[in-house]
């Protein structure tokens, strides 16, 4: 996992704002040896007493997976339970509100992701397992199945995005990875609408554009990485790309790819990068290493001010070094967030 989060990033300058009382805060999760905290930063005064949200339990050495509603009031978390082995197979999920945490569902793979719907109300999560995958698609009051996908064959699947009544999905088919759009209907049932093939090559972190344009995602061979950028409709534009080579200096500065893709084809092949993160405007963010310490975009926030990011004092995947989460900021730079051993999970507004 660690080799698979390395880089360091670039970034078009985002606009300077000053902090008031509707400012998100960080969520993140605070390892510890058989349980995670989850805390709210201020991007403010990032150094300051974080407060605690929710504690996870999970089985000693597992750290949580997790995400934040794009609404921002609650955020999904999967862990492994105490006394379980199989991250896999074994992983249960909890729903974090203001009001506390709730035990949603079990079973799930803890490194297949989550989709929250828009609105925070369904959920989408995988189940892969030896015998078969399967997507099932939650209400996140209580659990209760609204939906669910199972293939013919049995496949890993990966959710990505629940939009309206439809549902993205990375699939890792038998010649390949891909990417799905399945239909949702109002009787629960779930039809793939579309396929698009991504390639052979070791894939993570698929991400959709804001206007469903385009996927990125972080490709690995052997000990190259690169971000692909596929283009999913018949328009020749491309996205912008914004990468920052050198955040000692706080240099920022921005890239615009000026080449057009075809359907089905990358429209972009980004060189020793991975971590690609959309922001609100379309433009896509990567991290970039060469040179001393790289860093890895996490999550833009809503509006596009403020950039999470997990920072390394190594120079690549063979040699990351030291491990650190920050914060990016136009009129500041990189800001480093000096409590050990967290990791960002998005933005809260709870």
């Amino acid at each position: 996992m660690a080799l698979l989060t390395l880089l360091a990033l670039s970034l078009t300058a985002c606009g300077a704002e000053q902090p008031s009382p509707t400012t998100p805060r960080l969520l993140a999760s605070a390892y510890e040896p058989t349980r995670s905290r989850l805390v709210l930063i201020d991007p403010a005064n990032l150094n300051a007493a974080p407060s605690e949200l929710a504690v996870i339990d999970h089985a000693e050495g597992w750290d949580v997976e997790g995400v934040v509603a794009p609404s921002g009031d609650a955020a999904a978390v999967l862990a492994v339970p105490p006394g379980y082995s199989r991250p896999r197979e074994d992983a249960v999920l909890w729903l974090i509100a203001p009001d506390g945490k709730r035990l949603l569902a079990e079973n799930l793979d803890l490194y297949a992701g989550l989709a929250f719907a828009a609105d925070g109300g369904r959920i989408a999560v995988a189940r892969n397992h030896q015998s078969g995958s399967r997507l099932d698609v939650l209400d996140t009051r209580d659990g209760a199945l609204v939906a669910a996908y199972q293939p013919d064959q049995p496949l890993a699947l990966f959710p990505l995005e629940i939009r309206s009544h439809q549902l993205w999905a990375a699939a890792l088919e038998p010649d390949g990875w891909a990417l799905w759009r399945l239909a949702i209907n109002a009787q629960g049932e779930i039809g793939r609408e579309q396929r698009w093939p991504l390639g052979r090559d070791a894939m993570r972190r698929w991400t959709i554009s804001p206007d469903a344009d385009a996927v990125a995602m972080e490709v690995r061979n052997g000990a190259d990485f690169w971000v692909a950028v596929h283009q999913l409709t018949e328009r020749d534009a491309a996205p912008e790309v914004s990468e920052t080579q050198d955040w000692q200096r706080r240099s920022l500065r921005s890239l615009r790819s000026d080449f057009a893709g075809q359907p089905n084809q990358p429209i972009r092949r980004i060189p020793a990068a991975a971590a690609p993160a959309w922001r609100s405007n379309g433009e896509l963010t990567v991290g970039r290493w060469g040179g001393d310490g790289f860093t890895l975009p996490i999550a833009w926030d809503r509006d596009g001010r403020w950039l999470a990011v997990a920072a390394y004092d190594g120079d690549g995947p063979a040699d990351p070094g030291r491990a650190w989460t920050g914060l990016v900021r136009s009129d500041r730079g990189l800001e480093r967030i000096e409590q050990a051993d967290i990791y960002a999970l998005g933005w809260w507004r709870g």
